[in-house]
């Protein structure tokens, strides 16, 4: 009897079939995403530096590490070093900031300290203490150790600051960071105070503010101040006091002559005086300093000297008179004066007045205004505007004659006398001008030599030149156009 092949039944498999359930989605998932968390917080955690302190100063684990008080890592374990007999702390940074830990990066613990020359970490007498760093001004290649300071570096000077050196014969009670004043103004302070390497006297290294750096000169005066001074008289005792902070720290006081010298460059020395003399604190000079200084230094008049000869009769005889002063000479070809300086007097011999200028010398009738000759019996108050026969040397400065202003401005303001020697260049306040009929006359408390005579005047301002300074017998007066 024929049979009939029976099928086999097989179950049909597959991959996917052999999980007895498909919760695994679930469990692959929360490893994926668990390794993910993983990876960020190790990449975000940043990395572990050591510091060696001397002490340890109440210093404990999850106190900070702060850069200009933003917290840039935080203290995860303090021990003991007894092969260096210090303290270790091991801080973990940020990745952010992991680079400002590079070679030559200085770290401190700041903490309350008060003494003579500081009032410093206040901040932490309430609070914890932290870890201040300072990083290194050379970029360079990132450490993981490093030797802490004892106390806060000393300071940098701003950039841009007048670095000058004192000697004094004793310390005095001098210390860091007391401050420099001029007028009770503070211009700079003390950076580091140490005795000189043949230990012989006692010098300090100071800064001045970079926009005060003009106010010192060869010339200047410095000498120690206490913060306070007690005066003992027949009328009884006086005690004249500074703030608290020059009474703990001192200082020392500043003064400029009104002989003005050269401004002084970095490195400059100055003997420090225990005490000034009455002359000192009496000067009162003009000194261009900060924005007006910056203004103008890189585009100031150049004026030159002038002088006008002639001869008067005097018992018979004839004698030599002269007159001199300054002029500007204009881009245009032409020169800017005092009407008097190319003007003689009536008492003049005919024929004898010369006028002489960057080695030229032109008799006045042979100069020009507007194109006529100048006339002689002209009124000498007043300005002039001339050419002269001959230009001008080609090294003559010439300032651009765009540059003048038609007349005196309607409001008084801030001025400079544009001295053709930078380091006698004078500012005067508004406050210290007043209106006349004949210009702008400056009060007799400013201090003005003679030798100002013609010189431009230039306003703070516009940087234009509004006049010319004309001194007379009892006064000095600006001219305008």
């Amino acid at each position: 009897m024929n049979t009939f092949p029976m099928a086999t039944i097989r179950e049909r498999t597959s991959f996917w079939s052999r999980f007895p359930t498909r919760l695994w989605w679930v469990t692959l998932m929360c490893g994926l995403v668990s390794a993910a968390l993983l990876w960020t917080s190790w990449r975000n955690n940043g990395e572990l530096i050591e510091i060696a302190f001397r002490d340890g100063y109440g210093l404990k684990p999850e106190d900070r590490l702060k850069h200009r008080g933003i917290d840039i890592g935080s203290v995860e374990k303090i021990e003991w070093n007894k092969s260096s007999d210090s303290v270790l702390v091991h801080v973990r940074m940020t990745a952010q900031t992991r680079s400002l830990a590079s070679d030559g990066a200085r770290f401190w613990i700041v903490r309350p300290l008060v003494s003579i020359d500081a009032i410093e970490g206040l901040d932490t007498i309430l609070g914890a203490k932290y870890i201040a760093i300072e990083p290194s001004n050379a970029p360079g290649k990132t450490a993981s150790r490093f030797v802490g300071l004892d106390a806060p570096p000393i300071p940098s000077p701003p950039e841009g600051a007048l670095e000058i050196s004192l000697d004094a014969p004793s310390r005095g009670g001098l210390e860091s960071n007391a401050p420099i004043l001029f007028r009770g103004f503070r211009i700079g302070s003390v950076i580091q105070v140490s005795l000189a390497s043949d230990a012989r006297t006692v010098q300090a290294r100071c800064a001045i503010d970079p926009e005060y750096r003009e106010l010192v000169r060869t010339n200047s005066k410095f000498w120690n101040r206490s913060g306070w001074r007690l005066d003992v008289g027949l009328t009884g005792i006086k005690l004249d006091a500074d703030t608290l902070s020059q009474m703990l720290l001192g200082g020392i006081e500043m003064a400029t002559p009104g002989g003005l010298n050269q401004i002084v460059s970095t490195g400059h020395r100055f003997v420090l005086y225990d005490k000034p003399e009455a002359e000192w604190t009496a000067w009162q000079p003009s000194l261009a300093h900060g924005q007006v200084w910056n203004r103008i230094a890189a585009n100031m008049p150049q004026p030159i000297r002038s002088a006008l000869r002639w001869q008067e009769r005097s018992f018979g005889f004839r004698r030599n008179q002269q007159r001199s002063g300054w002029c500007l000479p204009l881009s245009d070809g032409t020169i800017l004066t005092l009407s008097e300086q190319i003007a003689a007097p009536n008492s003049a011999i005919a024929d004898t007045a010369m006028f002489e200028v960057a080695g030229q010398s032109v008799a006045p009738n042979q100069l020009t205004v507007a194109g006529e000759p100048v006339r002689l019996e002209e009124s000498k108050s007043g300005t002039s505007r001339f050419s002269t026969v001959e230009p001008l040397p080609s090294e003559v400065s010439r300032w651009p004659s765009t540059g003048i202003s038609s007349r005196l401005p309607e409001k008084v303001c801030d001025f400079i006398l544009a001295h053709a020697d930078p380091a006698s260049v004078l500012v005067v306040d508004a406050s210290r001008v007043s209106v006349t009929n004949s210009g702008w006359r400056i009060d007799d408390s400013v201090a003005i030599d003679r030798d100002y005579h013609g010189i431009p005047v230039v306003s703070t301002e516009t940087t234009q030149v509004i006049g010319l300074l004309s001194i007379g017998k009892d006064q000095r007066v600006v001219v305008g156009f």
